[in-house]
């Protein structure tokens, strides 16, 4: 098969089958229930851990309602299709910023089988992360044209606040490349209504529903929220290779290439690529003022990690691109490269698909003996507001199970 195009479809639908192979033992855990369990049905607005999460917390209770909770599987398959549209979307995105179609098919089956973000992957709960993450992807390649459908990237900016805070980064890379073909007017007349949206959410209902404290308090705090932000795309980018310090090398050319080229090429056709790094930086600076005071060891989350990946991976195709107009040494280099980080995370994947599943079977489990508990003592008052699992299922309460049974969606 000699045809890039080709082979990133067949490559998709390779994804597609290895993911359920490796990820066909998950069950349902810990966010999950927040949009499953009934006494949250219909409260879109309502705030989660600081993020609005409107369309998962309406596509759920359809799913649920419809075939209930007998298999893991439908829930799952929500997540993997989204993931896979964000993988095509990123190959669409490569292309058209300049890359190699075989380099950018390559990356695109990284991202397809990206290990490194298996939480993500393997996580029906991620729909609603990697949706924003996939509109907004729809979002830049709409801008990027010289002539936008300008009310269809009004409408999908604004459905991609609704999916999760992840849309504000992948919503401001799109306002960047917007800002750089279009100008200012127009990008302001077209995404400020889901930055108003998300505003007005915010102070109204979001504001009180934010996780904790900001970790950036004083001036004092900002060199260790600045180390955390470059720990989050260092560890990121490291994630999807062998030996995580990769990532720190990747990020520091990342930056010496935007410095290098930025103010003769931001117009052109790598438009794209310094609007999704900014971002990145911009992913990187909201996490950093968020979490850092919770140390650096979770800076290089599965979840971080999937997000600065994709938003890094023009940049990373248009440097291995280069590399191969030095001659063919250098294009086999990047050959073995790019084939062996699509096997890494492959074989990645499927690990941490199997430590996942134990972890998820351990909570199935307790799950599962709560049920029973019920099921022999349905009028226990006591029980209606125990956690099922108080470690990995908190939200959902005695009488969410209660309810689910009567409902005929749990057994």
């Amino acid at each position: 098969m000699r045809n890039p195009r080709l082979v990133h479809y067949a490559s998709l639908a390779v994804a597609f089958l290895y993911i359920l192979v490796v990820g066909g033992n998950q069950w349902f855990f810990g966010d999950d229930w927040v949009v499953i369990a009934p006494r949250f049905d219909w409260q879109p607005l309502a705030p989660h851990v600081g993020h609005l999460t409107a369309v998962p917390a309406l596509l759920f209770p359809v799913l649920r309602n419809a075939i209930g909770l007998d298999s893991y599987l439908p829930f799952l398959l929500v997540a993997v299709f989204t993931h896979l549209a964000v993988a095509h979307l990123v190959w669409r995105i490569l292309n058209r910023v300049g890359v190699g179609p075989w380099i950018a098919t390559g990356l695109a089956a990284a991202v397809a089988v990206l290990g490194a973000g298996a939480e993500n992957i393997l996580w029906a709960f991620q729909f609603g992360f990697m949706g924003a993450i996939s509109v907004g992807l729809l979002v830049i390649l709409l801008v990027d044209v010289d002539r936008p459908r300008w009310l269809a990237v009004l409408v999908l900016a604004i459905l991609c606040v609704g999916f999760s805070g992840t849309a504000i980064p992948i919503l401001i890379a799109g306002g960047v490349v917007s800002l750089g073909r279009h100008g200012a007017v127009r990008t302001a007349a077209t995404f400020g209504p889901a930055a108003a949206v998300f505003i007005a959410w915010y102070v109204a209902i979001g504001r009180g529903g934010a996780a904790g404290i900001p970790a950036v308090d004083s001036w004092a705090d900002v060199p260790a929220a600045v180390l955390y932000a470059g720990a989050v795309i260092g560890a990121g980018l490291g994630r999807a290779t062998p030996w995580i310090g990769l990532g720190v090398a990747v990020a520091i050319a990342i930056a010496v290439w935007v410095i290098l080229t930025v103010r003769r090429d931001f117009r052109g056709p790598s438009i794209a690529a310094y609007g999704m790094i900014a971002g990145a930086v911009v992913f990187a600076a909201l996490t950093a003022w968020s979490r850092s005071s919770l140390g650096l060891s979770g800076a290089g989350s599965q979840r971080y990690a999937y997000l600065v990946i994709v938003l890094l991976m023009p940049a990373i195709g248009l440097g291995l691109t280069a590399v191969t107009r030095l001659g063919r040494s250098a294009r086999v280099a990047v050959s073995v490269v790019v084939t062996a980080t699509v096997l890494f995370n492959g074989a990645l994947l499927a690990v941490e698909a199997s430590v996942q599943a134990e972890r998820e079977g351990l909570s199935r489990r307790v799950v599962t003996d709560f049920i029973e508990k019920i099921q022999a003592d349905p009028d226990d008052p006591l029980l209606w507001v125990a956690p099922a699992d108080p470690a990995w299922a908190p939200d959902l309460l005695g009488s969410d199970v209660r309810t689910l049974l009567e409902w005929g969606q749990l057994r």
